[in-house]
Formats: C-alpha cells, structure tokens, sequence
C-alpha cells in the first residue's frame, strides 16, 4: 500500500534529467525565500517549507531507481540537493530550538555540519555517491574545526593550520583504502585532502594581509611552504596515474598558492634566486635529464629471421 501511495514520486530514468532540473530550481527557491525573509519570517515558518521541500527531494532521491553500480547524473543532482536542503532545514530548526543563528557560534556550526556529514555519509554508503563522499568530508573537516574552536578557543590561525594538516593526512590515508574498491570515493576524499591544503596556503595570505595576533607575519615557514609544493605534486601525480582530472585542478591552485605565499613580504631589493628558486631549478633539470637522455635501440626478438609459419589447412 505504502508502495503504491510512493509510486508518483519515483522519477522515471528517461525524465531523469528533467526532474534533476525541477530539484535544482526547487532548492534555488528556498535559499532565495531562507534569505530574503530571514528577519520577516519567524524561524518555525522557515522550518516548515524548508522540511517540506527537503522531505519531498529526499524522497525522489531514496525513490530513484539503481540502475547500475554508480549513480547517474541526475541522481546524484537530487543527492545533492537533499543535502543543501537538510542543511537549510536544520539551520532554521536551530533557531527554533533557541539557537541566535545556528552559524553564530563555534558549537552551532559543530553540531549543524557534523549532522550534514552524517546525512551526506548516508547517501554516500547507501547509493554509492562518490559526491556526498566528498560533501560528507568536507562537513566533517568544518564541523572538527569548528568543535576545536568551541572547546578550546585557540587564539590566531595557528591551530587551525595543524588541525587542516591532520585532516589532509586523514583523508589521503582513507582515500588510498578506497582506491582499488571504491575508486570514485578515493577520487573524493583525495580532492577533500586538496581542498584542505588551499585552507592553509590560504591562511598565510590572510595572516600576511592582516595579521595573526598582535604581530602581521612577513614570511612563512619553509616546512608549510614544502608540505603545499609536495601536495601540489603529489595531486597532479595521482591525477595523472588515475585519469581523474579533479586532484589536477587542485594541484595546480595549490603549486599557486605556493609561489604566492614564497614571495609574501619579498621586496624589490630581498628579491633572491636563493632557496626554492633554485631548488626548484635543480629538481627540474634532473628530471628532464632522466627524461630525454637518449636511448639504445632494443634488440630484435630472437626469432626475427625465423621462417613463417605454414598456412592452416583447410576444414
């Protein structure tokens, strides 16, 4: 009976994309209303079409039928619209529950994300979504984050830096476990690892431009500058050795960001080929030696000269 009531809201595969469409308008309309009638709304009407319209592409999402291992495209479009939808939705039932703004504080942004993690995590093992693998890590990272913050209130982005550091190695380590079975996912939890690297490069371009503490910094030090040049390299190469192109976008933003924060608070007369410029120098012709050093011609196979072989007979 219950199956039956459902049946209209299971999308048919041929109209796929069609509904995918309808979700991601559906979802623009309740970021638009959330926004423009956050103060003349109370928070129990925000909660109310937030929930109905979460409820209804949940269940489109839940509804849509497996048609193979991985999910098609207008499937993971309806993923990921029911988790921007459950984020909304439990933003707003944080303010219910007398929270001023579930992203006002450390501990609301802690529980908030952590909650979408495990949403996201859900579709991620239930439909094989390697896209809410990748959106359940990085609500994980925030959600770890912003739990250091709310317990212990660490002054400066110091702490934050570490914290991003460990979360790269968590996440290439669990990515190389899902690499052979789950390819896909390991893809997402590498890209999650590279986003968390352009966290940290960008930390020190924020601290140089205004600051960490009392103190602007004027430089950064050669053990983070080495930590974003070898995740740079290391992305690219694994792009490389997957055909993923993912990893090779982030490793190219994060080799970037590494010759910015190289050069941060280098003047005109500073300016030196000394360190990375030369190290970089080196590294490079080595390589290209090992490359293009020619090469000695193979020997033939041994049988070259031996006669053909004699036709088959006919049957």
């Amino acid at each position: 009976m219950a199956s039956s009531l459902l049946d209209p809201l299971r999308p048919k595969p041929f109209r796929g994309d069609v509904v995918a469409a309808g979700v991601v308008v559906l979802t623009t309309l309740v970021g638009v209303v959330a926004t423009r009638f956050d103060e003349a709304w109370g928070p129990g009407a925000h909660v109310a079409y937030a929930a109905v319209a979460w409820a209804f592409v949940t269940t489109l999402a839940v509804l849509s039928p497996a048609e193979g291992d991985t999910p098609r495209a207008y499937q993971s479009v309806l993923y990921v619209a029911a988790v921007a939808l459950f984020a909304i939705a439990v933003e707003e039932l944080g303010e219910v529950l007398g929270a001023d703004g579930a992203l006002a504080g450390a501990g609301n942004v802690t529980w908030l994300f952590a909650l979408v993690a495990v949403f996201a995590l859900a579709f991620a093992i239930g439909r094989n979504s390697a896209v809410c693998t990748l959106l359940g890590a990085l609500a994980a990272g925030i959600a770890v984050l912003a739990a250091v913050e709310w317990i212990w209130e660490p002054a400066g982005l110091r702490t934050d830096r570490w914290i991003l550091l460990g979360l790269m190695v968590v996440y290439g380590f669990l990515a190389l476990g899902q690499r052979d079975r789950r390819p896909r996912h390991g893809v997402a939890l590498i890209d999650a690892a590279g986003l968390a690297v352009v966290l940290i490069a960008a930390t020190f371009v924020v601290t140089s431009l205004f600051g960490d503490g009392d103190e602007p910094i004027t430089g950064v030090a050669w053990g983070w500058e080495l930590v974003i040049l070898a995740a740079g390299f290391g992305l690219i190469a694994y792009s490389s050795v997957d055909r993923q192109p993912g990893p090779a976008y982030l490793g190219v933003i994060n080799l970037m960001a590494f010759a910015v924060i190289t050069s941060l608070g280098v003047t005109r007369e500073g300016a030196t080929l000394l360190g990375w410029p030369i190290a970089l120098a080196v590294a490079a012709a080595a390589l290209l030696a090992v490359g293009l050093r020619p090469t000695t011609p193979a020997p033939p196979p041994p049988d070259a000269d031996a006669p053909a072989p004699p036709p088959l007979p006919w049957r």
